[in-house]
């Protein structure tokens, strides 16, 4: 693969992407970071997705998860135009951190010839859909293609991209404030499976509620058949919170039976795994926006 890109890619950490294919493609990770009991860990850096769960789960409270600072992302992006490139920084959703209102006002402390060399992408997503914006954004700085070519295509990809995902258990919503006792210990009982969606906002919203995990898994698969266009071809993503039986399961079918071209599966890290848990499994493809009238 030609490596001599002029425009340099920068995402974070809850992009959830193997580290073999962020190398591949000269991707630069931001880890963000998550405190256990006052100690800070580095995504994907300090702590694996595998150490990370292990901690979680003998753990009774939800552990801190922090978003990039100014500070942080002004050091970054210096460093990425030091060189005189030209760089594109995708975020975390600003539906779900404040990481981009961070980066918008690094951006605003650079140099104004500085700002003429760096776009800051609010990539409305997360995991694996914020990975694969940031990989198309690499395809084409590797094909040599200009700063303003790639942003508008990012955008483009971005308005397409629909990600949908299922969650295994309650616990985590509950110690996230994000339901109550009773409708956890009822969704408990019942086996209830969230299938939600991540909305044109960037903000995650309860698509239905499935009862057994099967039928969940059955049931993001026929999103797919339902709000997918020009499935066959597409580069679609796949991440998984410790399932990796589901997430290859879902990648075969995503390829023998959309004619996917190629399927990237992600392990969800510490800051998205921290607020969903193990067992959560999510799936991103092209299509009409779920949501959108």
């Amino acid at each position: 693969m030609n490596t001599t890109a002029k425009v340099k890619v920068l995402t974070d950490s809850t992009a959830d992407l193997p580290p073999s294919l962020a190398k591949e493609y000269n991707l630069i990770i931001l880890p963000m970071v998550t405190t256990f009991a006052g100690v800070a860990y580095r995504d994907g850096v300090d702590l694996t997705p595998a150490q990370f769960y292990a901690l979680l789960t003998k753990s009774s409270e939800l552990p801190h998860t922090s978003q990039h600072s100014p500070s942080f992302l002004l050091e970054a992006y210096k460093a990425a135009l030091a060189d005189g490139s030209e760089a594109i920084a995708i975020h975390l959703s600003s539906g779900m951190s404040g990481t981009v209102a961070a980066a918008n006002q690094a951006w605003q402390v650079l140099s104004p010839e500085e700002r003429k060399r760096l776009v800051v992408i609010d990539s409305l997503n997360a995991s694996v859909g914020q990975g694969l914006l940031s990989l198309k954004a690499a395809e084409m700085a590797i094909a040599g293609e200009p700063l303003s070519v790639i942003a508008d295509e990012v955008l483009k990809l971005r308005e397409e991209l629909n990600s949908v995902f299922m969650v295994d258990t309650l616990t985590y919503l509950l110690k996230g404030g994000r339901i109550n006792r009773m409708q956890a210990v009822m969704g408990s009982l019942l086996d209830i499976k969230p299938v939600l969606h991540v909305n044109s906002e960037g903000r995650i919203d309860q698509l239905e509620k499935i009862r057994g995990r099967k039928a969940a898994l059955r049931r993001l698969i026929t999103l797919v058949e339902e709000y997918g266009v020009n499935l066959e071809g597409q580069r679609m993503g796949v991440s998984h919170a410790c399932c990796p039986e589901d997430a290859e399961w879902i990648s075969k079918t995503l390829r023998e039976r959309f004619k996917a071209r190629e399927v990237i599966i992600g392990e969800i890290g510490a800051v998205i795994g921290t607020h969903v848990g193990p067992g959560t499994l999510a799936l991103f493809f092209q299509g009409r926006k779920i949501g959108a009238v």
